[in-house]
């Protein structure tokens, strides 16, 4: 409730209005009761007509107004959790753009996979129908209140009619919301070994583990099940409890109603009335109950989501350079991950002038992908600094940085967008003319071409509908439209047929024509023959650096051969 109480007092003015007409809408709630008993105290009494025509009337009136004020409640209760759902969801949004990437990466992959239904969960906890439905529950007291003055014995009854069924409410709705949890990470399991023989499918047949990950789907599908019929029993118990409790206490209603009529206690009227008043404070008891499981989720999920807010982020400012040369340099710098016995590397110092062409190699695990990661600034060194024109990274502004970066991942994704728009994500305001010179440039004029709806065609599942060969080079076109002076390609040849490692060779070639500063990390030294200095990450914990003795024009291994 904590959560919900921090809601209504951050829109107060709205908040006030809508006590308002919660009040008037429960208030109207007794014109039935009222109506009954005037109808059948006064006018069968009296058999004047003109009684009966106005009370009709006016309760017409009352439920026409009642109906009214619950549209306009609605609309308030739902403007009450607008902005707070918003701020969340931009919250998350802001984590998932700007999480350091170290940290994002400890954040367990079932939660980071969760976010989106956690939110939906969060909005239906705190919608309008919630927030209506807690703030009319103090009203059962008013109509318990209102059927004791009828009689006490009958307002008896409904106290401990709605106490036994607000009981059992609460008490099923813990032991389901345990057993939902239970059964929500065992599902994730599951998943994610569907997922895997997916991804594995090669593995799975060639290495003939079909029957293994049948056997364990099948033992991790009985273990859902299990959970998901448990839940299910006690959601089922749930509403046969929550439909026999009001039917029985109504029952007693009217057998004590009844004996109270007959010893002249209460009228006939009265009973009736009672028992709508009875009624509508299990109904109210009722949609409160379902309220508190909407709740109980809505605070597991927000829960989930502030641990993944606690994930450190990256600066939103910092320094902007009015230009940056190229320079850049490495002072003793380490990195090792959180837990790992030994690191990458350490002790690694090297300066790069402008225009220099440096050769990063080693093993695979040897740590090419993360020192090219490292130089763009998606993790920061364990000790040490990267500097930029004299500048550390840590100084300067993240997103100014990255555009002064010719960044090409070995395994490039993509955001859900057309072609275009992946092209041109660091500059979307760039022309048709110059994406198709991007394009050619990048080897993927036919390609587009092919495509029925050439650069408007969306890229799904990450871009992993296309092949690896053309996710090489559609990043590589992305990567150039930054016209930045550091250029990184991590394993840029891997997986490339000729032409691709022709139109990449060309793209190195007219970059060092340029003297933007070239970083190449591979398994191989002699990737660029003549590279200004090679930095050896297979030698460990301290890279070894060679120097070339004397530096000539960069080549490829292409112009070699």
């Amino acid at each position: 409730m904590k959560e919900m109480t921090a809601r209504l007092t951050q829109a107060a003015p709205l908040t006030m209005r809508l006590f308002a007409a919660t009040v008037c809408v429960n208030v109207l709630s007794f014109a039935s009761p009222l109506f009954v008993m005037l109808i059948l105290g006064q006018y069968t009494n009296t058999g004047f007509d003109g009684t009966l025509v106005t009370f009709a009337v006016g309760m017409v009136l009352a439920m026409a107004l009642q109906v009214g004020l619950k549209q306009v409640r609605t609309a308030m209760a739902a403007a009450v959790s607008e902005a707070p759902d918003e701020r969340l969801a931009a919250g998350v949004a802001d984590v998932l753009t700007r999480a350091r990437m170290g940290a994002l990466w400890r954040v367990p992959e079932a939660l980071r996979r969760s976010i989106p239904a956690h939110l939906d969960a969060v909005r239906k906890a705190y919608s309008a129908t919630s927030i209506t439905s807690v703030l009319d529950a103090p009203f059962c007291l008013a109509f318990i209140a209102a059927a004791w003055w009828l009689s006490p014995w009958v307002g008896a009854v409904a106290l401990v009619g709605t106490a036994a069924l607000l009981g059992q409410g609460l008490a099923a709705t813990r032991a389901q919301q345990r057993t939902m949890r239970e059964a929500q990470r065992e599902d994730m399991t599951l998943r994610g070994m569907v997922e895997s023989a997916q991804r594995g499918a090669d593995t799975v047949r060639l290495f003939g583990g079909g029957v293994f990950v049948q056997e364990r789907c099948a033992r991790q599908g009985a273990t859902v099940r299990g959970l998901n019929m448990a839940v299910e029993r006690m959601r089922l118990g749930g509403m046969n409890a929550a439909m026999t409790i009001p039917v029985l206490a109504r029952v007693a209603v009217y057998a004590v109603g009844a004996k109270e009529v007959v010893v002249g206690n209460l009228t006939v009227a009265g009973l009736i009335a009672a028992n709508i008043l009875v009624s509508r404070a299990f109904m109210v008891v009722a949609q409160f109950v379902g309220t508190g499981m909407r709740l109980a989720r809505g605070r597991q999920a927000l829960r989930d989501i502030r641990e993944l807010s606690r994930v450190p982020l990256e600066a939103g400012s910092g320094t902007a350079l009015r230009e940056f040369s190229g320079r850049l340099s490495l002072r003793d710098v380490a990195f090792a991950y959180p837990g790992s016995s030994a690191p990458l590397f350490e002790s690694l110092t090297v300066s790069l002038p402008p225009g220099s062409v440096a050769v990063v190699h080693g093993p695979s695990g040897a740590g090419k992908t993360t020192f090219a990661r490292l130089l763009t600034g998606l993790v920061v060194p364990t000790r040490g600094d990267v500097l930029a024109d004299g500048i550390t990274l840590r100084q300067l502004a993240p997103a100014w940085w990255r555009a002064q970066v010719v960044y090409v991942p070995q395994e490039p994704t993509f955001v859900s967008g057309t072609l275009r728009e992946n092209i041109t994500l660091m500059r979307p305001d760039m022309d048709d003319e110059a994406v198709a010179e991007v394009v050619r440039l990048c080897g993927l004029t036919a390609l587009v071409a092919d495509l029925p709806q050439r650069l408007q065609t969306p890229l799904t599942r990450a871009g992993r509908t296309l092949s690896y060969g053309i996710r090489r080079r559609v990043a590589l076109a992305r990567a150039v439209t930054t016209q930045g002076r550091l250029v990184v390609m991590d394993d840029p040849f891997e997986g490339l047929d000729e032409d691709g490692v022709h139109v990449v060779s060309a793209v190195l070639r007219d970059c060092a024509r340029q003297g933007r500063t070239i970083i190449v990390c591979a398994d191989a030294p002699d990737v660029l023959t003549d590279a200004h200095v090679r930095l050896d990450l297979g030698r460990k914990p301290e890279p070894e650096i060679v120097w070339a003795a004397s530096p000539g024009r960069q080549r490829t291994k292409e112009q070699s051969a």
